[in-house]
């Protein structure tokens, strides 16, 4: 709404953050702050609840997992604090999406150590999505954002799912 210049097919989501026609090929976002802290926001929340499922884990890869998306989230930050237009952009933007899947492949592993279905899930899901990311022709960069967005997303319910499971048998078990 603030920025009608910008298209889900034709530039990419760190557009609202910042540039220039000069420098990024589009107009300067009205209110980059908006995008800007909303990403550094998500972020630490996306480190606070990495904090949570360490809490839950049960065993230390699972803890190393969820440690490696704490730091996926303060890449997130990163990329509100370190805007298009700024150098270190591209790299925080890539290695959120890298730490994300570094981390999903962990937690996955450790899943499948302790024979829970969901980190099968984890690991197919995870290379399946890079493939699809290199084979679909993308109109932009946003639409493949959207895309590891999405993955991200998933990963985390499977997780949550995972960890409300265990819960509710150690609660079962204790109650009987």
């Amino acid at each position: 709404m603030v920025n009608p210049w910008f298209s889900i097919t034709k530039n990419a989501l760190s557009d609202l953050g910042g540039g220039n026609l000069i420098n990024n090929g589009h107009p300067a976002p009205a209110l980059p702050e908006i995008y800007n802290f909303g990403l550094i926001i998500e972020g630490i929340l996306i480190a606070l609840l990495s904090s949570l499922f360490i809490l839950f884990s049960e065993n230390k890869i699972e803890d190393a997992g969820s440690s490696f998306f704490i730091i996926s989230g303060l890449f997130l930050a990163l990329i509100g604090i370190y805007h298009e237009g700024t150098y270190p952009h591209d790299f925080v933007s890539i290695w959120f999406f890298i730490l994300s899947s570094i981390s999903y492949i962990t937690i996955g592993i450790a899943l499948v150590i302790q024979r829970i279905k969901y980190g099968i899930a984890m690991l197919v899901l995870i290379p399946v999505s890079w493939l699809l990311f290199i084979k679909i022709p993308w109109q932009s960069v946003a639409e493949n954002e959207i895309f590891g967005i999405i993955i991200i997303e998933v990963l985390v319910i499977l997780y949550m799912i995972s960890i409300r499971n265990r819960r509710y048998k150690l609660y079962k078990a204790i109650n009987k």
